[in-house]
């Protein structure tokens, strides 16, 4: 269930209340599940999608069991009244867990609060929050925008719970399970020469992927694309047939800054820069025209194709799609590709996606380096709170992002949640005999292309300036610059980025010489 935006949402009873609170009609809902005087078991997770209710029943229960096997007093903080409050953007990590919450506060006897924000106003509501020391004891935070959390000291150190004996079972937390890229990625330098984590993982995402319509292709007896080339061919081939009334490729394209997400994985595999880490580590002054890199012929080359594609073989809107629109238009089947992240899945039809084959991301004709860009989905805690609230805190998270609940985030376990979301422990998700991890009908191929694309990501440096305060900043910028190219065409790509140059380059100076150096090129 959505929520409307900015409003806010706040779950204070137990479990037993809750249930109490469904009323006879309700419970009629969960006969045969729930635990009490009839002596009747809750079912245990499976492949099967229940309704809401007894989904919710399931898994909230299964989280609890999962989380006494840890070494932990969950109860250490029992009866003094502690309530965490969170500032969470409108996400399936939110919308999945809200639910759950009762069942964390039955095991610890703390409660919790959401504030939930529609995610385009929510970066600008959580910086608002931080800069105010605003209530909240942790947050949602991507890894584009994290630096600038850590670079004013917002975000606490995770490293010193996880190293807590009494406050976590390192065995149980199982941190072995994420990729280094994961946690390098929220992983940020110091002042004092040390680093801080400061995000847990719950989901991440490889972008630049190719979705293809079976059905059209089939249609139009089109080879999988190999290279940007062939996409665009192809991308031409759909919009122009007269054997289907699709256009060709659609991708996020408004001026929101993470819709430069796709473009990313098409701009470093042409082999294009940024900025010049270097000349910003060499030079105390240098010419923001010399530190901006992004106007290169790489980088034009790289605007010029993308911004060519969806001018002229996109849909009629194509530079205002954002996350939503962009699904949409492809689940509509208004075109026959979709350039995204397989985790667009989670939105898409059943069927639809079903019929979707996925491409890991794609090389240049002359086979320059792929490049793969990425987000990282986790939660922090805040400064700004007491050292109780922080413990209390991070008791939480070790719950909500366990491995029983990033394989719920990951799935499509009751009727109107939505799948694909999670997948942080992914290799675990796959691999392991805990659960059954549910498939999609239809030569989906996800994982495979999922497995591959994050193996084209780097990390020293990111495929963005992520591991920088300056990040969304310049990301920004580069955001407007393609959807202003996707509008007008690819004929401006080269106008467009010089019109940036001096902003980019800007910003860029302003990046600490520590954040710099930690993943110089």
């Amino acid at each position: 269930m959505r929520q409307a935006m900015g409003k806010k949402y706040k779950t204070s009873l137990t479990r037993r209340q809750a249930l109490s609170a469904v009323g006879v009609a309700g419970l009629a809902g969960f006969a045969g599940c729930t635990s009490g005087d009839s002596g009747s078991e809750i079912p245990k997770p499976s492949e099967e999608v229940r309704s809401r209710e007894e989904g919710i029943e399931v898994w909230g229960t299964e989280l609890n069991r999962h989380a006494r096997e840890a070494g932990i007093d969950w109860q250490m903080f029992e009866g003094e009244g502690i309530e965490l409050n969170f500032l969470m953007g409108l996400h399936k990590y939110s919308t999945t867990t809200e639910p759950m919450i009762p069942y964390f506060e039955d095991l610890t006897g703390i409660s919790v609060n959401y504030e939930v924000v529609q995610e385009d106003n929510y970066w600008k509501r959580v910086r608002e929050a931080m800069r105010n020391e605003e209530d909240f004891d942790g947050y949602m935070i991507g890894n584009w925008p994290a630096g600038e959390y850590h670079e004013p000291g917002w975000a606490v150190d995770l490293n010193k719970f996880i190293e807590d004996e009494e406050l976590t079972d390192q065995d149980w937390l199982a941190m072995d399970d994420f990729m280094d890229q994961t946690i390098d990625f929220m992983t940020f330098p110091d002042e004092n020469g040390g680093e801080s984590f400061i995000g847990f993982p719950n989901g991440i995402e490889v972008y630049g992927c190719v979705g293809c319509d079976r059905e059209t292709y089939d249609t139009l007896g089109l080879d999988d694309p190999e290279t940007f080339a062939d996409l665009e061919a192809n991308a031409q081939a759909i919009s122009e047939s007269d054997e289907v009334d699709q256009e060709g490729m659609v991708s996020r394209a408004s001026t929101a800054t993470l819709s430069a997400a796709n473009f990313g994985t098409m701009f470093r595999s042409h082999d294009a820069r940024w900025i010049d880490r270097r000349l910003l580590l060499e030079e105390d002054d240098p010419d923001p025209s010399e530190v901006a890199l992004l106007n290169s012929d790489n980088g034009v080359e790289a605007l010029e194709r993308f911004g060519s594609i969806l001018y002229n073989y996109g849909p009629q809107d194509a530079s205002r799609q954002d996350w939503y629109g962009n699904n949409a238009t492809y689940n509509n089947g208004e075109v026959g590709m979709i350039y995204s992240t397989p985790q667009t899945s989670g939105f898409i039809d059943t069927d639809r996606i079903g019929e979707t084959r996925w491409l890991p991301p794609l090389e240049t004709e002359d086979g320059r380096e792929r490049v793969g860009d990425t987000w990282v989905w986790s939660t922090g805690i805040s400064s700004h709170v007491s050292e109780q609230q922080q413990k209390a805190a991070w008791l939480y998270l070790q719950w909500v992002n366990s491995r029983a609940a990033n394989f719920l985030l990951s799935t499509h376990q009751w009727a109107d949640d939505e799948p694909r979301a999670g997948h942080a422990r992914f290799e675990w998700i796959w691999d392991q005999d805990m659960y059954t991890y549910p498939k999609v009908d239809g030569n989906m191929n996800y994982e495979e292309v999922f497995e591959e694309g994050m193996d084209l990501v780097p990390t020293s440096p990111p495929p963005i300036p992520a591991d920088t305060p300056q990040n969304m900043e310049i990301m920004s910028q580069v955001a407007n610059a393609m959807s202003r190219t996707v509008a007008n065409g690819a004929n401006n790509a080269e106008a467009e980025l010089n019109a940036i140059e001096e902003g980019v380059g800007t910003a860029a100076k302003r990046i600490p010489d520590r954040y710099i150096a930690r993943h110089a090129e």
